[in-house]
């Protein structure tokens, strides 16, 4: 059996990074609706920067296939040393929670699309990578439009609205939540 493990880990500010052993290691798995408070921000802050917090979270996969069938494992995963905090106030740990959430809203959406693949010998490598690449990419700009919107957890409202249309999102995916691991 052929076997494949690859990655993209996010970070709120779009930055691409590869994960090391370490990371995977002390990694925190949404799973179980991992809810995180501050002391899992362990990273240094970057003072240059204009965000008050950021969270680091990635979506992997390892897959495998034969001849007939392909065979994956996927992981929502949160960094605790590749995210940090200038300021522990409550709503900055919702709109943080909001970015975990929401990677485990796109690793649904993986489960999702890659149950429904018709399986090709021939092409699976590159169907699977596409999958991964476009889910990804609609994780990266959604990410990014929760950030817009809510100007960074500075609108309030909006953070409130955009809490429960994550949890909505989530519970209309929860038939793939139980995805193989």
């Amino acid at each position: 059996m052929n076997q494949h493990k690859f990655s993209i880990p996010f970070k709120t500010g779009i930055t691409l990074t590869h994960t090391s052993p370490r990371s995977e290691k002390e990694a925190i798995n949404w799973r179980n609706r991992r809810i995180l408070n501050w002391s899992d921000f362990k990273g240094a802050p970057i003072e240059s920067s204009n965000n008050a917090a950021l969270t680091s979270t990635s979506i992997l996969i390892n897959y495998g296939y034969d001849e007939n069938e392909l065979t994956y494992q996927l992981k929502c995963n949160f960094y605790p040393h590749k995210s940090w905090t200038k300021v522990e106030k409550v709503y900055i740990l919702a709109h943080e929670q909001g970015h975990f959430d929401i990677s485990q809203l796109y690793t649904r959406k993986l489960h999702k699309a890659l149950s429904e693949y018709k399986f090709r010998h021939a092409t699976v490598e590159k169907d699977i990578q596409l999958i991964y690449q476009r889910i990804t990419q609609e994780q990266a700009s959604y990410q990014q439009l929760y950030d817009k919107e809510t100007n960074h957890s500075r609108h309030r409202d909006k953070q409130v609205l955009w809490q429960q249309i994550i949890e909505d999102q989530l519970e209309s995916l929860k038939h793939y939540a139980n995805y193989p691991q």
